[in-house]
């Protein structure tokens, strides 16, 4: 792995300390707000949830979750090793279909974590010079993706109302605005290409929807309507297929019965039938080699590939058949900073990289530069690998984070 070494995280330990040293300014006021609306937000869930269960309890405690669920006569089918009852995410998504409390349970967690990693956090983060001057970690994850700590701003979800807010407290400095530059799809781009499913690759060449191909091809929609309703079940099953997904997990992403997804899984495999061949073969390799590397032959090993125990078997597998996929975007995501940071400089442009989030980076760039930036920016992005389908980026300008995307 030496070339990973020296061509891609060597060149990437600069442009990481400057991110880290030019920090991401925030709007303090914002950020106030945001955590008012949350505490009320709490209030209500908390209210609610007291009301169903007849008494107070702490809706934070597993135990005394379990508890609540024996008095109201739910019976969650699960314990945990210490003979509790299980109140786990899967355990309350399952049982929210049909009672309400379990619901209400999943949106206070939900809530209650984004309270406390950015509400409450965010502003204690603050530096004197304004700006919030989180880390990059670039050997953390296994695939070799970067992570982001003190604070994560990884996590924070993109199409709720409040992962929206939480971007909205994410501001330039006067005179400059901010500039997001996001990889259209790209893991599953590097599906296609790692595949050579003639489905996959044939849509992105003609610069088809994929999701809407999927809608059609795996869910037999035909009709406007029909392609708009399929067209959601058809990005999760997509993206679900990266990452492996089984039945059961693909029934609760959907909201369908672990049968119907059993059967959708079989249909999206018969219509590419490259990707079921390469989730086949990738396991045996692993089993063989030991690992799986990236495109660029950054590795991962798989010490537990032969284990006895089904479930750990099971995960190294799935874990197998993502890093090709994970392992190639993270390398391509690199390059990509390198290749920009290295332009700007060459062009003597103030435009600066100030964050990497997945597959998005994103920048802070003085008004008169933004013509220049986003060409140079999308130019050498683009230009980081060269797949048998289109890489592509899409750029945003904006006030602030969220009205860049």
């Amino acid at each position: 792995m030496e070339k990973v070494y020296a061509e891609i995280e060597l060149p990437l330990i600069p442009i990481l300390a400057d991110i880290e040293l030019t920090g991401m300014k925030v709007d303090g006021e914002s950020l106030t707000t945001f955590a008012d609306f949350i505490r009320k937000e709490l209030q209500t869930l908390q209210d609610k949830i007291f009301a169903i269960a007849g008494r107070e309890f702490n809706i934070g405690s597993p135990k005394q979750v379990g508890e609540i669920f024996g008095e109201l006569n739910i019976d969650t089918g699960r314990k945990t090793a210490t003979g509790q009852v299980s109140t786990s995410h899967d355990v309350l998504v399952e049982l929210s279909e049909n009672y309400e409390i379990a619901k209400h349970i999943i949106d206070y967690r939900e809530l209650d974590k984004l309270r406390a990693t950015y509400a409450d956090a965010l502003p204690k983060m603050i530096a004197e010079d304004g700006r919030i001057h989180g880390a990059l970690n670039q050997a953390v994850a296994a695939t070799g993706r970067l992570s982001s700590t003190e604070p994560n701003l990884q996590n924070i979800p993109v199409r709720t109302e409040l992962g929206q807010r939480i971007r909205k407290a994410f501001i330039p400095e006067k005179g400059n605005k901010m500039i997001s530059a996001d990889y259209s799809q790209l893991e599953l781009r590097i599906l296609a290409h790692i595949t050579q499913d003639a489905n996959m690759l044939q849509a992105f060449k003609n610069n088809e929807d994929i999701h809407s191909q999927t809608a059609r091809l795996v869910f037999g929609a035909t009709t406007e309507k029909e392609l708009k309703e399929k067209r959601r079940l058809a990005k999760i099953v997509n993206f679900g297929i990266a990452y492996a997904v089984e039945a059961f997990g693909l029934s609760q992403r959907v909201g369908i019965s672990r049968t119907e997804a059993k059967q959708v899984i079989a249909d999206y495999f018969a219509t590419y039938k490259g990707i079921r061949e390469y989730m086949d073969r990738t396991p045996e390799q692993a089993r063989q080699q030991g690992y799986i590397a990236s495109l660029f032959g950054r590795r991962r090993y798989f010490a537990s590939i032969n284990d006895r125990n089904f479930a750990v078997r099971s995960r190294a597998e799935r874990e197998a058949i993502n890093m090709p996929i994970q392992g190639t975007a993270s390398d391509i995501v690199k390059i990509a900073m390198i290749r920009v940071a290295d332009a700007l400089k060459r062009e003597k442009l103030e435009t600066k990289m100030i964050m990497q989030v997945h597959d998005e980076l994103l920048f802070e760039a003085p008004e008169s530069e933004i013509k220049a930036a986003t060409a140079l920016i999308k130019r050498e992005m683009e230009a980081a690998a060269t797949l048998d389908v289109p890489v592509t980026v899409e750029i945003g300008v904006g006030d602030n984070w969220m009205n860049a995307k």
